[in-house]
């Protein structure tokens, strides 16, 4: 093992050799320069000196003159490698030979070269030689450094034309920034972005393409470095001299020069015309979103006006055939308790006649969610404390969760709403059954009621699998639903939203698989008026039928009365007169309705309630039959919605000339009833929903006439 002395000013050349003379198991000392390296050579006696040429202070060639000058004959005979990037081989062997340096190993050449180089120098042993006089080194010395430093300025002016053409070219702005963040070279490019000159930009002059409150930050991450060389980005507007508006994109790099911070390299971009895309293509985003939620809302209308339409044409033909159900059933009855028909065939019919009146009635339910999903429903809107509302339905949609499921009840100070409790208790329900529907395995359903400033807010959350994205974009859809089996495909949701909307609210759903969905129930909390609690199922507007109830069923028949010349009255003609029953007294009613069959069984319900009855099939033919009878009619009970003349228009025409009528609304779609947000235009007017039972018309003709 020998001692080697590895002389190099930067540190990690000098480690890399040693690592490298240590794997042939050779003692490394190390000098940092040349003066160091003399001391230490003339103190260890080394076996060998590797070192470099060009450093500062006292260089390799003066180190190794001085050494081969020393007094210490050990020291002055050690061999000597030059190991160099910076001379070539021919460059050094005239002065390496004068001064008795063994070899010249490059730094580009395989480190195997400098390990030969050393045994080689060891085998040897000292060398001997005749130092040359100092002026005859001086001139060899200053030949050979001169000739480097010409090298050396050539090359760096010509990295500084290369430079230049590289900067002046540049598509981006570059500033070079010393350690203390002050600019010392801003390229041409920069000045063009910014309209300022390079002089401008020089010192703390670049700062003004940052924003002022980046200033501060920017410096600092200058001055501190960056360990890695982070680099630091922003975007801002700019404004030019010539008010110009630009958009820059700036990257600072701080670089460091071994440990110590050097500065930093910026780099401007001009990116106003890539802002200006960002920014058109978000515009035509949201236009293109926004056009997707009318096109969205116009087809729910469509949906909507078709839903309606449908209920209407359905509760006619429902109601037509309902009517002639509960006359069958009345009639059977009667022939059955007079004995001229017997018990067990009129069983029998009423059996059969029942299990028609049960289809009727679930075909009953399917038209009002029509209507709830159409906005056409008529409401009968209170004030409605929601939070005692909820407690008083607690155990109804306890039921409706089902066993396994648990409700949870949070009350938050909700304002009171303007709405129908009716269908806030049908749309509590729905809401509660979806998130059963959700739990299969159980779960918890979350009711909780808040205020959101001006808005009173119902939430209903399970924490069931969820709705993924597609699923969601088509809960709202009519006849849509993932549920398999013998679960129902039904209005669900639409109708919920329909319910939510007909009372002036949004309805906003938010779900995620394996975590549940939340439906948030938004409405406008009530400005004034005391707050009614209203129970569910109640209805809340004097004068005002109620939802329509379930035709009679077999065993409950109305009273027999003269059904047989109620029904000659209908057929015969529009202004033919039925007596009856004297409920009704000598009481007139005219009815209109343009459904035939429809006004055919209505007129013989009227007429069992003991009232006359006059007929007509639209707006026009009733005014005519009006002018025509010399009574008085008491009350007229019209169809909503008939070609031509609607009822609403009718019985405003009707009442100017006979303004002491009293008016039965009945409707199958009400749309000339009701406003935009579901409430009724005749407020006070008595309103019969189709389709309606014999008991229901009459007690409305008894309400309308006590008024």
């Amino acid at each position: 093992m020998a001692t080697v002395l590895v002389v190099d000013d930067v540190a990690a050349n000098r480690e890399l050799v040693s690592i490298l003379l240590g794997y042939r198991g050779h003692e490394v000392i190390e000098a940092a320069d040349g003066a160091d390296a003399l001391v230490l050579a003339q103190s260890r006696h080394p076996d060998v000196v590797v070192s470099d040429v060009l450093m500062p202070g006292i260089d390799g060639l003066e180190m190794v003159h001085r050494l081969r000058s020393s007094a210490d004959e050990q020291a002055a005979h050690a061999p000597v490698i030059f190991y160099t990037a910076n001379y070539l081989e021919p460059e050094t062997r005239p002065i390496a030979e004068a001064c008795g340096v063994s070899q010249v190993v490059l730094r580009s050449a395989d480190p195997r070269e400098l390990l030969d180089a050393v045994e080689v120098a060891l085998r040897n042993g000292p060398v001997e030689i005749t130092p040359r006089p100092a002026d005859e080194f001086a001139t060899v010395h200053a030949r050979a450094i001169n000739a480097k430093l010409l090298e050396k300025v050539r090359a760096l002016r010509h990295t500084e034309r290369r430079f230049e053409a590289m900067t002046a070219s540049s598509p981006v702005g570059i500033v070079l920034l010393d350690a203390d963040g002050f600019a010392t070279y801003a390229n041409p490019r920069l000045s063009e972005i910014t309209g300022m000159s390079a002089a401008r930009l020089l010192l703390r002059g670049w700062l003004a393409c940052l924003e002022p409150g980046t200033h501060a930050e920017a410096v600092e991450a200058v001055r501190a470095g960056a360990a890695g060389a982070v680099e630091h980005r922003y975007r801002n507007r700019f404004v030019r001299d010539d008010g110009d508006a630009r958009w820059l994109r700036i990257h600072l790099r701080p670089i460091r020069d071994e440990a110590e911070p050097a500065g930093a390299v910026v780099t401007v971009d001009d990116v106003t015309d890539l802002v200006t895309a960002e920014e058109r293509a978000a515009r035509e985003m949201r236009q293109r979103q926004e056009e997707a939620r009318r096109g969205d809302a116009e087809r729910l209308d469509s949906l909507r006006r078709m839903a309606g339409g449908i209920a209407h044409d359905f509760n006619n033909l429902l109601g037509a055939m309902l009517g002639f159900v509960t006359l069958a059933i009345e009639q059977i009855t009667e022939e059955t308790a007079a004995g001229r028909l017997s018990a067990a065939v009129g069983e029998a019919l009423l059996e059969d006649l029942g299990q028609v009146t049960k289809g009727g009635e679930r075909a009953t339910q399917l038209t009002g969610q029509l209507l709830q999903f159409g906005r056409r429903e008529i409401t009968n809107p209170v004030l409605v404390d929601v939070d005692a509302f909820l407690i008083g339905a607690v155990d109804a949609l306890t039921a409706a969760a089902g066993p396994g499921i648990k409700l949870d009840l949070r009350r938050g100070g909700a304002p009171p709403v303007l709405i129908d409790p009716n269908l806030l208790d049908r749309l509590l329900h729905n809401l509660v059954q979806n998130a059963r529907d959700a739990m299969p395995d159980g779960g918890t359903i979350t009711v909780t009621t808040g205020r959101a400033g001006v808005t009173t807010t119902i939430s209903v959350a399970d924490n069931g699998h969820g709705m993924p994205p597609e699923v969601q974009a088509r809960a709202f859809e009519p006849f849509f639903s993932t549920k398999t089996g013998g679960m129902s495909a039904g209005l669900g949701l639409a109708t919920a939203h329909g319910v939510v909307a007909q009372a002036g609210g949004e309805l906003d759903l938010t779900s995620t698989p394996g975590k549940g969905t939340t439906v948030l129930i938004s409405l406008p909390a009530a400005s004034s008026g005391a707050p009614v609690t209203a129970a569910p199922g109640s209805s809340a507007v004097p004068g005002t039928a109620a939802a329509p109830a379930t035709t009679a069923s077999p065993g409950t028949a109305a009273a027999p009365g003269n059904g047989a010349a109620a029904s000659a009255a209908a057929s015969a003609g529009g202004t033919t007169a039925a007596g009856g029953a004297p409920a009704g007294g000598a009481q007139t009613v005219l009815l209109v309705d343009d459904e035939r069959d429809l006004r055919e069984v209505t007129a013989r319900f009227i007429a069992k309630a003991g009232y006359q009855v006059l007929t007509a099939a639209n707006g026009a033919e009733a005014l005519e039959v009006s002018e025509h009878h010399p009574d008085v009619i008491h009350c007229l009970v019209t169809d909503v919605m008939m070609p031509g003349m609607d009822g609403r228009q009718l019985a405003h025409r009707f009442l100017s000339d006979r303004p002491g009528t009293k008016v039965v609304f009945i409707s199958g779609y009400a749309e000339a009833l009701i406003d935009d947000e579901g409430r009724s235009l005749e407020p006070g007017r008595t309103i019969l929903a189709k389709p309606f039972s014999s008991a229901e018309l009459t007690a409305a003709l008894k309400t309308a006439l006590a008024a």
